[in-house]
């Protein structure tokens, strides 16, 4: 039977595992900021829920490509679609946002780890475009 995608991370070394968690953990950390003082009116933000969805799709649209091509490079795709057009959108807004607030200040711990992920995603991308279509070497190494 063939391994799951968590099976397959959980082959990968220690410091890109703790990657992975960080990326979660500041994503989900938008739960905390769903609803918030806005104008000095408590209202319902769209940011956090933006971030909350688009990290469900991503992990949605990555599983169904492993399920197609396994553990290669083509798996960060699933974080360029999904995640891009919220960074973009936050890119705009951490102006109008601040740094003053904790909301501020989680906007930008958004834009740092996230923009870093992308970067990676788009050098895989271009590596799998480029003809490594090979397996990730850690779970290859496993398997074979």
């Amino acid at each position: 039977m063939p391994p799951t995608l968590g099976e397959a991370i959980a082959t990968e070394p220690m410091w890109l595992q703790a990657w992975v968690n960080v990326l979660g953990v500041v994503q989900l950390a938008g739960v905390l900021f769903v609803v918030g003082r806005v104008d000095g009116r408590w209202r319902v933000r769209l940011e956090p829920i933006a971030v909350l969805a688009s990290l469900v799709a991503a992990v949605v649209l990555m599983g169904w490509l492993y399920g197609q091509v396994g553990y290669v490079r083509l798996l960060g795709l699933a974080h360029l679609v999904c995640w891009t057009p919220v960074y973009a959108w936050f890119l705009r807004r951490r102006v109008d946002v601040g740094t003053g607030s904790l909301f501020g200040k989680w906007i930008n711990a958004y834009l740092v780890v996230v923009g870093i992920s992308l970067a990676i995603d788009v050098v895989d991308l271009i590596r799998y475009v480029l003809g490594d279509g090979e397996l990730l070497h850690r779970w290859s190494q496993v398997v074979g």
